[in-house]
């Protein structure tokens, strides 16, 4: 038996730390090449391409990229969205997403830096244009690209504008508006600059109409920000809201495609336009919503990523985001739990974006880049180990430092429930050397359990340690008390059934027997003392035998 999933109770988290590292003219977009050359490259709005060498935390002089010419800065519009290939150290292609000046049209390009480990200036003439797609409106144009961990180029794409989809572009299988796109940009095929990966959900399919083969998923009104978990390969939509919800849609990796997230008919997880469309429970529910308000929601949702960094560990595994009016962030779990946190020091959050070691980056549209940490936690827990004997799970674990600590909550969950404390242990409080600390668990119920320790500190806050898996196999129940011992020791058994036999022994370390018992028939619950003067003090091994079972346990004489 394994647990695959279980809930983690989020009623508080260390606070997001945002440090300001630089700034640019509006930066709508922030990513690392994937070179590991410790490089951020920053996208202004308008049409440019900065660096920032986090070697030196400087910011580079010139442009990496400069298409200002082709771009149309107004509102929503602009150069929007930068992602590079997965060999970009090799090949040097790097891919954006633009509105084009003139056309107005969503344009998705290819450009090549000849020498990928140089700073640019990377000339307009490599560009190669992939898609090419109008735009009816100014807004909702989504914006970001990025690669899967499958290699595919993923484009998401918004329903074209206007208010309530007017045309129904989102749910409409042959617009490409509305949707999130998947590109095989390594292959050419159709007279196209890219091939349509052979996986892809709707390749052939024709009823009810022919679905256009770049859709990987559909019902999107403006997925101006989405990301991969770079751990787990799931994939994360923050979806633009109309008149009042927010949401947050996932899928899971190795999903096959295909999801419609709902809108127009659906708006989070609530009516919008319902005229023609199905019943709620046929379309993907989102995983988080928050209304539009300023206290606890927004207005428009900025997509973040997973935390897989080390610079905030308390973060890790949480999927951080924000809105863009009420400068509210929330930090949101695959199970849908999350936190909201109304105080970071940022305004207009307009993107996020991860370097290639995985750290956060968080920028306003007022030109500010910062670096997301987070508070320090109460402790750093080292080790964390259990195991069950003698009808108890015995849990040991150490901190190699603590600060303002004030004591750890032993959590244990069974199948089909939630965690449940157990026991509580005080901790140490201040220290800045190895602690170790015990606590026993009384557990004779057999079956696959779960245990992690909530540890918080003098203030509330606190953090979760890993989870610890322990399994309790299906035995006969049997106590020795006390032990250790002086004079004498009393077994106790219960049992299921009665057996037609027990024997009980106890061995020396040099292995003689010093004690032999057999009872014919016990009734259950069976017990008896043992006189045990004449044993020197020392250690001896106690043997159960019943039911054709024989079990050892650790007796102590003092």
């Amino acid at each position: 038996m394994a647990f695959s999933c279980y809930r983690t109770v989020a009623l508080a988290q260390p606070d997001i730390v945002v440090t300001q590292i630089t700034s640019v003219n509006a930066p709508v977009d922030i990513t690392g090449a994937g070179d590991g050359s410790n490089r951020l490259f920053l996208v202004d709005k308008s049409g440019r391409i900065r660096i920032f060498d986090q070697t030196t935390n400087t910011l580079l002089g010139g442009n990496f990229l400069d298409i200002s010419t082709q771009v149309i800065n107004s509102g929503e519009q602009g150069l929007l969205g930068l992602t590079f290939h997965p060999n970009y150290e090799n090949n040097g292609y790097f891919y954006v997403n633009y509105i084009h000046t003139g056309t107005g049209n969503t344009t998705v390009s290819r450009f090549t830096n000849p020498t990928p480990s140089s700073n640019g200036p990377v000339s307009t003439s490599t560009e190669l244009v992939l898609l090419n797609i109008p735009q009816p409106f100014t807004n909702h144009n989504g914006g970001d690209l990025s690669f899967g961990p499958d290699g595919y180029l993923y484009i998401g794409l918004g329903d074209g504008g206007s208010s309530n989809d007017p045309d129904n572009r989102a749910q409409n299988p042959q617009q490409l508006l509305g949707k999130m796109l998947r590109l095989d940009v390594d292959n050419t095929s159709g007279g196209n600059n890219y091939a349509i990966p052979p996986n892809n959900p709707f390749v052939g399919v024709q009823t009810p109409v022919d679905y256009l083969d770049e859709i990987w998923a559909l019902g999107l009104r403006n997925p101006w920000r989405f990301s991969f978990d770079r751990l787990t390969g799931d994939l994360w939509i923050a979806d633009v809201g109309q008149g009042a919800w927010e949401e947050v849609d996932f899928q899971a990796a190795g999903s096959a495609g295909g999801q419609n997230y709902g809108w127009r008919c659906y708006e989070g997880n609530h009516n919008a336009t319902t005229a023609g469309c199905g019943p709620m429970s046929s379309y993907n529910a989102a995983i988080f919503e928050y209304p539009h308000n300023p206290t606890t929601g927004g207005n428009s949702i900025t997509g973040g990523f997973v935390y897989r960094g080390t610079a905030a560990t308390a973060l890790t595994g949480w999927y951080v985001v924000a809105d863009y009016t009420s400068d509210n962030f929330w930090l949101v779990h695959p199970n849908g739990t999350f936190n909201l946190q109304t105080n970071v020091p940022i305004i207009d959050v307009v993107t996020f974006g991860e370097d290639d070691a995985g750290e956060l980056y968080v920028s306003s549209l007022g030109g500010q880049v910062y670096q997301v940490t987070s508070s320090p936690l109460p402790l750093e827990l080292t080790t964390f180990n259990g195991r069950h004997q003698e009808g108890n799970t015995h849990l040991t674990w150490t901190t190699a430092t603590e600060k303002k600590g004030a004591y750890f909550q032993v959590e244990r969950k069974t199948e089909g429930d939630d965690f449940k404390a157990v026991g509580k242990v005080s901790a140490v409080g201040e220290s800045l050397q190895e602690q170790p600390y015990f606590f026993d668990d009384p557990l004779t119920t057999a079956g696959d359990f779960l245990y992690r320790l909530r540890m918080v500190d003098r203030d509330g806050d606190f953090q979760f340690s890993a989870v610890l898996p322990i399994k309790v196999k299906e035995t006969s129940y049997w106590q020795l008390s006390s032990n250790p011992a002086t004079g004498k020791v009393t077994l106790s058994v219960d049992s299921k059934a009665e057996p037609p036999l027990l024997r009980f022994e106890i061995y020396n370390l040099q292995g003689h027997q010093v004690l032999d018992h057999e009872q014919v028939a016990p009734a259950l619950p069976y017990t008896r003392d043992f006189q045990i003067e004449h044993l020197p003090v020392g250690v001896y091994f106690c043997w159960l035998k019943m039911d054709g079972k024989t079990e050892v346990r650790r007796l102590v004489v003092k």
